[in-house]
């Protein structure tokens, strides 16, 4: 089976540092995903991470397993473009970032921080939490 390619939320990569039991962790770890991030979540992650204290050893290593995606917009270009898919345009960027990859699957804990019917209909990009993605995942081996 080819690698299913999926856009994360900075809250998944923070997730899966703080607990090594759940989805989180296991998406970062397993080898049958392609994990995609921009640099806007990079500088997130690195931001939410010295807040909680966790060590920045762990953090680079943890990014290492992450691809990365350009994203050549500015942050105003960024909100003017993708605002409509999120409730509050700070978030834009994360849409942005699944748009830009080409990734069918953003993983996120913040499901209402977005508008997951809209960027299904028209991204074509499934919107979910990574317990459900892992399931998914799950369903998709057994076939």
């Amino acid at each position: 089976m080819a690698k299913i390619q999926v856009f994360l939320d900075s809250d998944v990569i923070i997730s899966s540092l703080l607990s090594k039991t759940g989805a989180s962790f296991e998406i970062i770890r397993t080898p049958k995903v392609e994990k995609i991030i921009s640099k806007f979540i990079e500088g997130e992650t690195r931001e939410v991470s010295k807040r909680l204290k966790i060590k920045e050893k762990s953090v680079k290593k943890g990014l290492q397993k992450i691809g990365q995606v350009s994203i050549s917009l500015t942050k105003e270009e960024i909100v003017k473009k993708y605002k409509r898919y999120v409730f509050h345009g700070v978030d834009s960027h994360v849409i942005a970032g699944a748009h830009k990859s080409k990734s069918k699957f953003l993983l996120t804990h913040n499901i209402k921080h977005y508008k997951i019917n809209k960027i299904r209909n028209e991204l074509e990009i499934l919107v979910l939490k990574p317990g459900n993605f892992l399931q998914y995942l799950r369903s998709v081996d057994k076939s």
